[in-house]
């Protein structure tokens, strides 16, 4: 069975779910320090940058926010300049997510005033020009996007991917280009080089297996281990879409080779296999169990006996508590 579950993974590495917001005047303001002095996390701050957390929190928050906790820890140095990571990407995109269930100025509103209360000078207005830069490359890369169309061209991807980083490279400071958007570039490249691999028909299946798994080997380790959580999230993905277009075992296989590499493959194929036997035992106990329960004639205190002395034959202790919590999971509501 052929399947081309590459190009979706592609696309979506790439599309980085960047929004179409209005224009913004960049401020005239310092550049963020990017001092490596000794961090002072923003709940150490002193109380009165705090107080407004709660005139921010008390305002009506979009459904999608409420309840949650914002994402995005602030840090600042012993001069009190702002340190530089990828935490303050995701605290605005916490709150610009929600644009949609309010307007885009409300959503930046929210981001003004959750920094303005949670940082002091000169972190305060370096996290603010942080902003103003972040929306500014948002609108950018939006109208960058209208010239490169979703194309499968691997040519095309690599020329996509080229410009959404020189455009990053001339909005930001390295430090922030770097803390920003470095974990994504390396997967997007390490994706692009995957799929040409695995496009080119000069190999079979597990030549190209093997140059994939060299390909991830010869990354730097810190570099590897940024890449296993999306890995694992898109093999996931791809595995139930897979399964779900009738996909067989083998299919399944070719798709762990190519995400993830034979040795992976191995252990999750063992893995599968473990899952296989366990649940042919649940599945029997289950039968045993249903037929004493079936018994005309028997007490129900004599069934029950005879289930808990069921459960002991089939199960090891730890094995009981594991089919315990498994039902407990299955009964849930």
């Amino acid at each position: 069975m052929k399947y081309l579950v590459y190009l979706p993974l592609v696309a979506g590495a790439l599309l980085l779910g960047w929004q179409l917001l209005p224009e913004h005047q960049p401020r005239d303001s310092a550049p963020a320090s990017t001092s490596t002095g000794e961090p002072t996390p923003s709940a150490a701050l002193p109380a009165a940058i705090r107080h407004g957390t709660d005139a921010i929190a008390s305002q009506a928050q979009p459904a999608s926010l409420r309840g949650t906790d914002v994402d995005g820890d602030l840090q600042v140095d012993t001069q009190g300049n702002l340190l530089i990571s990828d935490q303050l990407r995701h605290l605005f995109d916490y709150y610009l997510s929600a644009t949609g269930e309010q307007t885009t100025e409300q959503a930046q509103r929210r981001v003004h005033e959750y920094l303005a209360n949670q940082l002091e000078e000169p972190a305060r207005e370096q996290a603010l020009t942080i902003f103003e830069q972040y929306l500014n490359y948002l609108q950018a890369v939006a109208e960058l996007e209208q010239d490169f169309p979703v194309l499968d061209e691997l040519d095309a991807l690599w020329a996509r991917e080229d410009a959404v980083q020189r455009l990053r490279a001339s909005l930001f400071d390295p430090a922030v280009h770097q803390a920003f958007f470095a974990s994504e570039e390396v997967y997007n490249r390490f994706t692009l080089e995957r799929l040409a691999i695995n496009r080119n028909t000069d190999l079979d299946a597990g030549q190209r297996a093997a140059e994939v798994e060299a390909l991830r080997e010869n990354l730097p380790e810190q570099l590897q281990q940024l890449l296993v959580p999306q890995l694992h999230q898109d093999l996931r993905r791809q595995t139930q879409a897979l399964a779900e277009q009738g996909g067989s075992a083998e299919d399944i296989r070719a798709l762990r080779l190519t995400l993830v590499g034979p040795e992976a493959t191995a252990r999750l194929a063992a893995l599968d296999q473990q899952r296989a036997e366990w649940q042919q035992r649940v599945d029997a106990f289950n039968r045993e169990r249903e037929g004493i329960l079936q018994q005309a004639g028997l007490a129900e205190q004599d069934k029950q006996q005879a289930i808990q002395a069921l459960l002991q034959s089939s199960f090891a202790s730890n094995e009981q508590l594991r089919l315990s919590a498994q039902t407990a999971d299955q009964s849930a509501p």
